[in-house]
């Protein structure tokens, strides 16, 4: 059945027989084969076949949520059950452009070197890029722990906890064709007449602390953002608007310049955890 899984996958991946085929190193006969058995098996049609290619039908958009997820924890059962067999942990990250720090890439180097018997795993959490939210609650499903900024309120919103690694300073993002982007530190003065966007009041304290700086100028125009994901850091680009970002995330955009700011804003900076035992090992170390 998991090899039928894996075929419908690729299928449907790449909208034909012929390019699944190849993907699989199997023949096209041999894919088309275990395509039909599995929709006689499962008494669906799965596909829409055309000359021009194959396309999922509404039942089988449905079948691919639910079969990526699937062979997704089958993949992760065996890999669990190979740790416990040669006697060595895993330890899934999250890894992205808003899941990483200046320091944390030496840490996970360090830490590689020092314990032989962890097997790192980087995992794309693309939720990271989007809402905050969705990010956290990624944890314990996708991966073990991320490194980024945080806030207690979450935290304690998601059962999760956090261990800080330091204070990151909050900073201006800029898109490049601003003028302000020539500047190497931005006053509340030169921020007149722009768009900021930042979380809404009551996401993050540290961003809170920001929206009550920039609200002294009251020509500061204030836009709200759902998450950091690309869309809102595309959306800056586009926009010309500025954006209140971290230290941190100073190379999440190539059209995006971080600019320091005469403000005294920062956010903690750590990594982020529920309760897998191998996080445990990590923070013994860290903390040694």
């Amino acid at each position: 059945m998991n090899d039928q899984l894996t075929t419908f996958i690729a299928v449907a991946d790449n909208h034909s027989f012929s390019q699944a085929a190849n993907q699989l190193f199997l023949s096209v006969p041999a894919v088309m084969k275990q395509i039909n058995a599995l929709e006689d098996r499962i008494k669906v049609q799965l596909f829409q076949r055309t000359h021009s290619g194959v396309s999922l039908t509404p039942a089988g958009k449905s079948f691919y949520a639910d079969a990526t997820k699937l062979v997704a924890a089958y993949q992760a059962s065996i890999l669990h059950a190979q740790d416990l067999s040669a006697q060595t942990q895993t330890l899934k990250i999250g890894a992205g452009p808003l899941a990483a720090g200046n320091s944390v890439s030496n840490l996970w180097l360090e830490l590689a070197q020092a314990k032989p018997q962890l097997s790192l795993q980087f995992i794309p959490c693309s939720c990271s890029l989007g809402s905050f939210n969705e990010f956290l609650a990624g944890i314990n499903h996708e991966f073990d722990l991320v490194a980024s900024i945080y806030d207690k309120n979450l935290l304690t919103q998601y059962n999760l906890a956090a261990t800080q690694l330091y204070l990151t300073p909050l900073r201006i993002s800029v898109p490049i064709q601003n003028p302000l982007s020539s500047k190497p530190e931005l006053s509340l003065q030169d921020l007149a007449d722009q768009t900021v966007a930042l979380p809404a009041q009551g996401k993050f304290s540290c961003f809170d602390k920001a929206r009550a700086w920039l609200s002294q100028q009251a020509n500061i125009q204030l836009h709200e953002i759902a998450g950091f994901d690309l869309a809102a850091l595309n959306n800056c680009v586009k926009h010309n608007w500025l954006l209140c970002s971290a230290e941190d995330w100073q190379t999440a955009h190539p059209l995006l310049k971080s600019k320091t700011v005469a403000w005294n804003c920062t956010a903690p900076f750590g990594l982020i955890y529920g309760h897998p035992a191998v996080v445990d090992e990590v923070l013994a170390y860290i903390k040694k």
